[in-house]
């Protein structure tokens, strides 16, 4: 119950941050990862271990990126083929994961694949600073917060969680955007002032 409870703490801290666009989100997540990776062991969810283990080494990567010193901490939006890629990821992957998860004793193999390959998805977009990255928590929240409310041994706590978290990922899809549309103002204005001024008159 500790580690559901402490990774539920961390997990509300570390998405609240997040849609705020601070860098200190990254801290919380990998503690949060930690204590996830136990509780989805005793629990026999294989591929969340392997998830979340794969998640202690992005959530580093994540902190190194999101330096404001550089232009890589900018929120953008994904291209068409980017969108295109991310969801053949997801088929594909959770077709792959969930047949292997099958053969063991996963109570949940076709879920946990889709929360697996989704959710590794969603952190790579969201490392990148891609708007789309909160479309994909949205939809992984949904079904995280399912998984963990019809295991045998019921996760209520991560079950609240994900369904904050799913509400979270609209607000943060929103602050997002508006945070990307000021800066998108904020690089054309100095462009403008940048522009000499017997130029601008054409």
């Amino acid at each position: 119950m500790n580690l559901e409870m402490d990774a539920t703490i961390l997990g509300l801290m570390q998405g609240y941050l997040a849609m705020i666009n601070k860098r200190s989100n990254w801290i919380f997540y990998i503690f949060q990862m930690l204590f996830l990776i136990a509780f989805s062991a005793m629990n026999h969810l294989y591929g969340d271990v392997v998830n979340n283990s794969i998640y202690l080494v992005m959530g580093v990567v994540g902190f190194i990126l999101w330096n404001t010193n550089n232009d890589s901490s900018k929120i953008t939006k994904c291209t068409t083929k980017e969108r295109i890629i991310y969801f053949m990821i997801i088929l594909v992957g959770t077709i792959l994961v969930g047949n292997q998860l099958a053969t063991t004793d996963d109570p949940l193999p076709w879920l946990d694949g889709f929360t697996t390959i989704s959710s590794l998805v969603a952190t790579y977009y969201m490392m990148k600073k891609k708007l789309e990255t909160w479309i994909i928590w949205f939809v992984n929240d949904i079904f995280y917060a399912i998984e963990y409310y019809i295991l045998p041994n019921q996760a209520f706590y991560l079950f609240l969680l994900n369904i904050v978290w799913t509400i979270m990922a609209v607000g943060s899809y929103y602050n997002w955007r508006k945070i990307m549309k000021e800066g998108d103002k904020d690089d054309q204005d100095v462009l403008f002032r940048n522009i000499p001024k017997e130029a601008r008159a054409y």
